[in-house]
């Protein structure tokens, strides 16, 4: 029998998706190569599953270096901001605009910058993916 998607239990919050890698000693051209083969996938890992899925099917996996917090950041719940570390985010951005939770679904409204509104229905057997 296969698996089911227990609505209720599924990890969502609308905290933005941050990325700094192992720090040690390397020279700059390890360094680089390092950043490069993880960064997009370390982020990736990062997001709550539903923004990941979203943004692989959308093609929207570009990153960027972040100077500055991101809007959204939340210092209480994912560390002081140190501008000395190597921190990466979503190249577009994308905000989690609604959830609605029942024991029989789970909805979330994304808000893709200038791609729309898309809806996830989460449900036990199915999921739909939508633009709205």
């Amino acid at each position: 029998m296969p698996s089911v998607i227990d609505p209720l239990t599924m990890y969502v919050d609308d905290l933005p998706a941050i990325w700094s890698p192992v720090q040690w000693e390397l020279t700059e051209e390890e360094r680089i190569q390092a950043i490069n083969d993880q960064a997009a996938a370390s982020l990736l890992w990062t997001m709550d599953a539903p923004e990941a899925i979203l943004r692989l099917l959308l093609d929207e996996t570009a990153i960027k270096q972040f100077y500055e917090p991101p809007a959204g950041y939340h210092p209480t719940e994912q560390g002081s901001w140190d501008p000395d570390i190597l921190t990466f985010g979503p190249q577009r951005g994308m905000k989690l605009e609604e959830i609605e939770r029942t024991s029989e679904y789970l909805r979330l409204v994304y808000k893709v910058e200038d791609l729309g509104y898309w809806e996830f229905r989460i449900e036990p057997e199915k999921v739909i993916i939508e633009r709205i």
